[in-house]
């Protein structure tokens, strides 16, 4: 599968735990969703105002963490692709954000 459509270098991937979506994170500000094996087209988050360089699904393999150079983490549902909440608080960029298994932490680091 190629992942066809970022206008920018893609930073960072990760797999829904369901293995049904993939996402990825670009420089172009921007989330991509696909669909690998469906007939449904590639969808796109956007929200971030800077490179997107981290992203991971919650175990619930619904809600998608972002983050990035915009220093900003943002929860998303990845089905309606609808804005949840934004963690606030780092004072630079982000490179790294990993949700807890239990999906009651997030850890983020620069």
């Amino acid at each position: 599968m190629i992942l066809d459509g970022h206008t920018q270098k893609i930073t960072s991937v990760s797999f829904a735990p369901n293995a049904h979506i993939i996402a990825s994170a670009s420089h172009d500000n921007t989330v991509r969703l696909w669909f690998p094996g469906s007939s449904i087209k590639p969808k796109v988050i956007k929200g971030h105002t800077a490179p997107v360089k981290a992203i991971d699904f919650f175990k619930d393999g619904r809600t998608l963490l972002t983050a990035g150079d915009d220093k900003s983490i943002k929860l998303w549902d990845s089905e309606s692709l609808k804005f949840k909440t934004s963690f606030l608080g780092h004072n630079n960029w982000i490179r790294s954000a990993k949700a807890s298994s239990d999906m009651g932490l997030v850890c983020s680091g620069g």
